[in-house]
């Protein structure tokens, strides 16, 4: 494969190649479903945030493809069980959220990097690129909550594209010091709060014109409460992104939802009103009765006066 004009994904490919060449027929798969867009989104990430730091990039390799094997494991288990893993989010957080060399070394390089690499992941990209920002134009003088930063992907994102401010709010530090990582990488921490804070224990006011919430739901033992909350959080008239991955046990992944009915219907149960979704499975089904990982992402908004 030739990558002269994306010398970056050129060498995230051959270092993918040489470390997981299992996992290398990914980016084929990606340039042939969503070309030159792909390439070039891909592209300045890796410059930007790696800075074309072959060293940086082969540790990303490195904790991307742990994540992916870990992963596809955990799918094999669940295919059978058809149930996740018992664990308390008490269990889970010492595992994942508590434990730097955990976060860094796999979580938050893989996690950061399937945006690109995993195809519904990308979709789910697009339908924020498409669906959501035009409800959000420029947002100037405006604010928007990230709930649950994770990598601090979409934060970055809704920074560089608008010019809204920002406050994130997660309960690992290790989160919260990766994203403030990639937003000073493109230059945007200056309009951005970070903050180490349950929001049921202390609930977060004013609330904001946008907020967004990338796969949480399914990390809590209890996400109607925490839905219950987060609509708090939203101004009537405002817009949300939220959502939740379905049938894809993880490390940290405790409620297990079935189907995306099941995500809209705690939604509505909230308080929220759904404007738009998106149901994206990570690829087609390999056998009968095989179940794929789905990610379903839902723009909602608040009736005046709830």
């Amino acid at each position: 494969m030739k990558f002269d004009e994306y010398p970056s994904v050129g060498f995230f490919y051959d270092s993918l190649s040489f470390q997981f060449p299992y996992f290398a027929a990914v980016i084929q798969k990606q340039i042939d479903s969503f070309g030159d867009h792909w390439l070039k989104l891909f592209e300045n990430e890796l410059k930007v945030f790696f800075s074309n730091d072959k060293k940086r990039i082969d540790q990303a390799v490195r904790g991307y493809g742990k994540f992916s094997l870990d992963s596809m494991k955990l799918q094999v288990k669940f295919q059978k069980a058809k149930e996740y893993e018992n664990k308390t989010y008490e269990e889970a957080a010492s595992e994942v959220y508590q434990n730097k060399e955990y976060m860094f070394g796999l979580y938050l390089p893989g996690i950061l990097l399937s945006h690109y690499l995993w195809r519904h992941h990308f979709l789910q990209h697009i339908f924020f690129l498409e669906k959501f920002l035009p409800l959000v134009g420029s947002g100037d003088g405006k604010v928007f909550y990230d709930i649950g930063v994770g990598t601090g992907f979409y934060s970055k994102e809704m920074l560089t594209r608008t010019k809204l401010k920002g406050r994130g709010f997660d309960l690992s530090p290790h989160s919260l010091e990766h994203t403030l990582m990639l937003l000073g990488a493109h230059n945007v921490a200056n309009r951005y709060e970070a903050n180490l804070r349950d929001i049921i224990k202390e609930p977060v006011t004013p609330a904001a014109d946008y907020l967004v919430n990338i796969e949480v739901l399914e990390h809590l033992e209890d996400p109607q409460m925490f839905l219950n909350f987060l609509t708090k959080m939203l101004k009537s008239g405002g817009y949300g992104l939220i959502s939740a991955a379905i049938n894809a046990p993880n490390a940290d992944h405790i409620y297990l939802y079935r189907n995306s009915d099941e995500v809209a219907s705690h939604l509505v149960r909230a308080g929220f009103e759904i404007v738009d979704s998106t149901v994206d499975a990570a690829y087609t089904p390999r056998t009968e009765g095989d179940i794929v990982p789905v990610n379903a992402a839902f723009i909602v908004t608040k009736k005046e006066g709830r």
